[in-house]
């Protein structure tokens, strides 16, 4: 029987070829989200290298009740490269900051932005997010910032306020360095949020952390913000089913003639 297929295994495996590149064609479309890269200050108050304030676009995510406080900092930073960070911003010039001096180990707080755009149907969600763990320094006014160790952070995405993919405190990241958290989530044809708007939530988990002999000063820093959406392509059973007929069809025409 195989020998009557063989001819026909080169058409079945380009067949299977183009579907593969269908799938692998389609195109990630970028989401759009306010103030990604935290550029935007307007509305928030400027200190040397620092600006005070809910950065544009984005909500406190607060459900501690840990803002306001005078040691609680929300805002932005602009690294220079030198100071608490090795390099500058990973993009733009300024990154968004979580610093906790007052409130340390009482709840995790944050940033949050519910999208324009809803969850769909078969399609592959890409959330990438730059996390930074600051490195103790000097300020431009000359203040000692201790900011040793890393209190965790966690990347979210939401689906109508719930969470429907995150990433916890995943990456091990130096001090004055930047790494990239990556989420990525797939909805097939059913899913309980869809139609629901898309949201992201950036947190610091304010966990002092264990065996410095120090009570550091707690911060989470955050850029480049990005989400993509890919569809992803779905094969019809009914069209496989139809393509393996017409090979049997074929087979049977190729031993029709070797047999007359």
């Amino acid at each position: 029987m195989l020998s009557v297929f063989r001819p026909l295994l080169p058409v079945a495996a380009m067949a299977a070829l183009s579907f593969g590149f269908v799938i692998q064609a389609a195109n990630a479309i970028p989401i759009s989200i306010t103030n990604a890269g935290f550029e935007d200050v307007s509305g928030q108050s400027t200190f040397n290298e620092f600006t005070f304030g809910t950065p544009t676009g984005w909500n406190l995510h607060d459900p501690n009740g840990i803002i306001p406080d005078t040691d609680v900092f929300t805002g932005t930073l602009l690294p220079n490269g030198t100071d608490f960070f090795n390099s500058v911003a990973p993009e733009g010039d300024r990154v968004a900051l979580l610093f906790n001096r007052g409130r340390r180990d009482e709840g995790e707080y944050g940033y949050v932005q519910t999208l324009g755009d809803t969850l769909q149907a078969n399609t592959r969600y890409t959330l990438s997010v730059a996390v930074g763990n600051i490195a103790s320094g000097n300020a431009e006014s000359g203040e000692f910032f201790d900011l040793s160790g890393f209190p965790g952070y966690r990347v979210d995405l939401l689906a109508g306020g719930d969470v429907i993919a995150q990433d916890l405190n995943s990456l091990v990241i130096a001090e004055g360095e930047f790494l990239t958290s990556e989420i990525i989530f797939e909805t097939g044809a059913a899913n309980a949020e869809l139609g629901q708007a898309l949201g992201i939530r950036l947190v610091n988990l304010n966990v002092t952390p264990g065996g410095l002999g120090s009570i550091p000063d707690l911060e989470v820093d955050f850029d480049d913000v990005n989400l993509d959406a890919t569809a992803l392509q779905v094969s019809e059973p009914g069209g496989l089913a139809l393509f393996g007929l017409g090979l049997i069809a074929l087979a049977r025409r190729v031993r029709q003639r070797k047999t007359s």
